[in-house]
């Protein structure tokens, strides 16, 4: 009777980490960071966080300023036909 309890438990605990991995496509993945969320081990992600967050926005300001300089450049090849 213990053995019946204790498989109880676990799949009531296992449950919806199974249902992610079953009902998602890479549900396994999903599944692995709602534990790891749960379980406390992601905090120190928070600097990870913040440092994607300036990273991203660096590289979005970059490429914003390329995009720009090159709509004010002439289309290239120029061709003369005078």
């Amino acid at each position: 009777m213990d053995r019946l309890h204790e498989l109880g438990r676990l799949a009531q605990k296992a449950g919806p980490y199974l249902l992610l991995e079953l009902v998602l496509p890479g549900g396994t993945l999903f599944a692995l960071l709602l534990y790891l969320h749960q379980s406390g081990r992601l905090r120190f992600l928070g600097g990870a966080r913040r440092f994607a967050g300036d990273f991203g926005r660096r590289i979005g300001n970059d490429l914003e300023r390329t995009s720009l300089a090159w709509e004010s450049r002439p289309a290239w090849p120029v061709t003369m036909n005078h």
